[in-house]
């Protein structure tokens, strides 16, 4: 069943297979996420050409996406694209507003993952990562005021 004879346990070479593969998935993560990255610009940009009542479809997709992101980015070593895309996530998910604003958002959270994948930024990202999550949490509250 595991691998192991039946005694529950995973034999080494299963083991050490698995451990490749996951080292290959963490490998190829930061193209993954650049792909991601893409995508998000594309939605973003359709969405900026639209009035906010047209931008539903939009929103949706990038929520996905965002949930996606959340989900993933601390397992292969990028907790901060995992922060950044509960964020987004939180803009764009249920109760979302539509609004010129919110489109704003949607980009800050956008170029501060492409600079979290561009730039290699693993881990909390030190300094750097402290900057840009500070500097996220400027737009947002720049484009939140009423």
């Amino acid at each position: 069943m595991g691998g192991g004879g039946g005694s529950g346990e995973i034999s080494a070479e299963l083991l050490e297979k698995a451990m490749a593969e996951v080292q290959k998935v963490a490998e190829d993560y930061p193209d993954w996420v650049k792909g991601y990255i893409s995508e998000l610009a594309g939605e973003h940009s359709a969405a900026l050409d639209k009035r906010p009542t047209e931008r539903v479809t939009h929103f949706k997709r990038i929520s996905e996406m965002a949930h996606e992101l959340r989900g993933q980015g601390g397992t292969f070593g990028y907790p901060l694209i995992s922060v950044f895309g509960k964020s987004l996530y939180g803009f764009t998910g249920p109760g979302a507003v539509y609004s010129d604003s919110h489109l704003e958002i949607v980009k800050a959270h956008i170029d501060s993952m492409r600079v979290v994948i561009n730039d290699r930024i693993e881990g909390d990202g030190g300094r750097l990562g402290l900057e840009l999550s500070k500097g996220l949490q400027v737009a947002i509250a720049k484009h939140t005021k009423v």
